[in-house]
């Protein structure tokens, strides 16, 4: 299964924090994936429809706790998406009146005021469980090992407007993208996808992003050392080359006899030894000295190599 699938049969299993939150949820799940259509003669029918069995089951739970009904539930698959099998809930005539007017859709007389809710989100909780709500609905996100990336859809203007007051109200940043004449809410960098998955109560998968930032930077840091170590390698590669090089062209000139006897130990401990570092190089010598004092001799060595070129 997907991230975005465990995420969500994580946050079907949420419980409400209050009596109130219940029906905030339902709010944001009708917004994501509820249908209403017009039977005539003044009666409605109400669906929620979706591909997770989980979803259903938590929409099938809050409806029974918060409102008293009960759906019809069946199956639908359609051949042309691969076989694609999805859950629908069914309220019927007399079931769907009672959730559009607890989400202020319908009027007390049965009348249509709206095709979108317009439930009032006052308390935090309820914008909590409206945001979860609408993560369960209709949210996505990818693979946290791969990229950041998380989108809660908006449906028209009134949802975009609430979910928009939401996610303000908790400090999240409103990041809005149109793909396919469709509006999402996008959030892509990973302590902002953190941070609204700790609201909407996902704690585990909040644990496992973490887990996963943990162990990408413990990455980062050893491929920065590894890189550091390969470039410092490198390097001392090179200048032993040069060194080595240089010293030979001394005694082709018969010009390492007229060295210093410093210079001429560090120059045939450097010949026999071309891939040392010159810590290893000073404990060679006797006595033994330190690494600075190798690279002075060094710097000496090819001085006298500069001024031998110039003659």
């Amino acid at each position: 299964m997907s991230f975005s699938g465990d995420l969500k049969n994580e946050l079907a299993t949420v419980k409400p924090e209050k009596s109130c939150c219940g029906l905030s949820e339902l709010c944001g799940l009708y917004a994501t994936m509820g249908s209403l259509s017009l039977l005539g003669r003044g009666k409605v029918n109400v669906q929620l429809t979706s591909e997770s069995l989980a979803v259903c089951r938590r929409a099938y739970t809050l409806l029974a706790q918060s409102l008293k009904i009960s759906p019809q539930i069946h199956y639908v698959t359609n051949a042309r998406f691969g076989g694609t099998r999805k859950c629908v809930l069914t309220l019927g005539p007399i079931h769907s009146p009672v959730l559009l007017k607890a989400l202020g859709m319908m009027d007390d007389s049965g009348s249509l005021r709206s095709a979108t809710p317009r439930m009032s989100l006052t308390r935090q909780c309820c914008m909590r469980a409206f945001l979860r709500g609408i993560m369960l609905g209709g949210g996505t996100m990818s693979n946290p090992e791969q990229s950041y990336h998380l989108e809660l859809p908006a449906r028209d203007g009134d949802i975009q407007a609430m979910t928009a007051k939401c996610m303000q109200r908790m400090g999240l940043p409103i990041k809005l993208s149109e793909r396919r004449e469709h509006t999402y809410f996008y959030l892509k960098q990973s302590d902002q996808i953190v941070a609204f998955l700790t609201v909407i109560g996902a704690h585990t998968a909040v644990m496992q992003i973490e887990d996963l930032r943990v162990k990408k930077q413990v990455m980062e840091t050893v491929n920065r050392a590894m890189n550091c170590d390969n470039a410092n390698l490198q390097k001392q590669m090179d200048a032993s080359s040069t060194q080595v090089e240089a010293i030979r062209q001394l005694l082709e000139n018969d010009r390492l006899s007229t060295l210093p006897p410093g210079l001429q130990e560090i120059a045939l401990a450097r010949m026999n030894n071309p891939d040392a570092s010159l810590t290893e190089l000073g404990q060679m010598l006797d006595p033994p000295i330190g690494k600075s004092g190798v690279n002075h001799r060094m710097r000496r060595l090819m001085t006298y190599l500069d001024e031998a070129s110039k003659t």
